[in-house]
């Protein structure tokens, strides 16, 4: 599973309670062992009838009987202290681990431009008269020109940071896929300067046509101080085209900012093998889940996603609307993932409601949900 239980180590028992019978008990056969010692070492026969006798019989076993009482304590003292720190120390376990789980990654912005220019205004208010484009190919026509585009994406940045300081810089990390060109860092500087952004920029460039959930966990725990533009270019595909980015930063550096127009977050992906538990788990640390009124897939087929609305049901969990990118967008692959989250944001701005969004790749179930961070529910119990 994607967020592993710390393990218990070295487990301790609570310690053995007092039982006041036994000790009575140990009183009473001590008592009657002492007094037979002190029978077969009295000097004479009279020993029932001297009151020291009697005396030695009594005040020795309640001695080592008070000895013994004093030791049993001491140790249990010492035994409930080491367990008592003990559980500390895993409540301590559980209540970071259970923080970890419910980190989150607030989304500034979204963009995305796909062949159809759908939109999900358009999936919101005129669903039933989208054209479905189910094993269909979606591609840009000749006169696509992805620098406009990028354009777009930075001039999107604008409005929205007009408060950070000049000295902020941005990171910006392409992903392309096996088909698509990779873009130029002069058509990128040039498409930034076009947008008249004063902040530095750094950029990063990778190729893949796989989604890799663990760069949203990594700018999740990200210590750095930093905001982070992340695009994705499949703009040629033998599959369905599109040009989605997003804009992020952890919670902690937003809250720091002060940036007061960001209104989604990513709570921290669940990437599992067993889509039950991965469920489960979700549902016990994050409540969120319990409100989700759309819901997403990506890169399944019908069987895999009768499976999750089945085990959603099962948890009283029942979406409201099930966007499925494969009839929208036609054939879609794992990247379409991102372009979901993309798309996802805005529903959230829309709708000011929760978003599922699921996808299936390389034997693995990725889930994770967009909150609207004023809908109060992201911590809700």
């Amino acid at each position: 599973m994607s967020w592993p239980k710390p393990k218990v180590l070295n487990p301790l028992k609570p310690p053995l309670k007092l039982h006041r019978g036994r000790w009575y008990l140990f009183f009473i056969v001590l008592g009657i062992i002492t007094t037979i010692l002190l029978i077969l070492i009295w000097p004479n026969e009279n020993y029932g009838s001297q009151w020291i006798f009697w005396m030695f019989a009594t005040i020795i076993p309640t001695i080592i009987t008070g000895i013994a009482i004093s030791i049993r304590l001491y140790l249990y003292g010492l035994a409930q202290e080491e367990y008592e720190i003990w559980q500390l120390e895993q409540k301590n376990i559980e209540e970071n681990w259970k923080d970890w789980a419910m980190k989150s990654l607030v989304i500034l912005d979204s963009y995305y431009i796909l062949p159809n220019h759908l939109t999900v205004q358009d999936i919101l208010s005129n669903s039933e008269n989208i054209p479905t484009e189910v094993n269909k190919s979606l591609e840009f026509g000749d006169e696509f020109n992805i620098n406009i585009y990028l354009e777009e994406v930075f001039l999107s940045l604008r409005k929205l940071l007009l408060d950070l300081p000049e000295k902020e810089i941005i990171n910006i990390t392409i992903y392309t896929s096996f088909e698509s060109n990779v873009l130029l860092k002069e058509d990128i500087n040039k498409a930034y300067q076009m947008a008249q952004l004063p902040w530095k920029y750094k950029l990063t460039q990778h190729i893949s046509d796989n989604i890799d959930l663990e760069i949203i966990q990594e700018m999740i725990d990200d210590s750095q101080t930093s905001l982070q533009l992340v695009i994705i270019n499949n703009t040629i595909s033998s599959n369905s085209a599109f040009l989605c980015a997003f804009l992020a930063t952890s919670k902690q550096y937003y809250q720091d900012l002060g940036i007061n127009n960001a209104k989604v977050e990513i709570l921290r992906p669940m990437i599992a093998t067993e889509l039950d538990n991965a469920i489960i788990q979700m549902i016990d640390m994050q409540h969120a889940i319990k409100q989700v009124k759309q819901l997403w897939f990506a890169n399944m087929d019908n069987k895999q996603q009768t499976e999750i609305t089945t085990l959603l049901a099962d948890q009283k969990i029942s979406p409201t609307n099930l966007v499925k990118l494969d009839s929208l967008i036609g054939n879609h692959t794992v990247l379409s993932f991102w372009l979901s989250l993309a798309m996802g944001y805005e529903m959230v701005m829309l709708t000011n409601q929760n978003n599922l969004m699921t996808a299936y790749s390389h034997n693995k179930w990725l889930l994770s949900i967009l909150t609207s961070s004023t809908s109060g529910v992201v911590n809700e119990k």
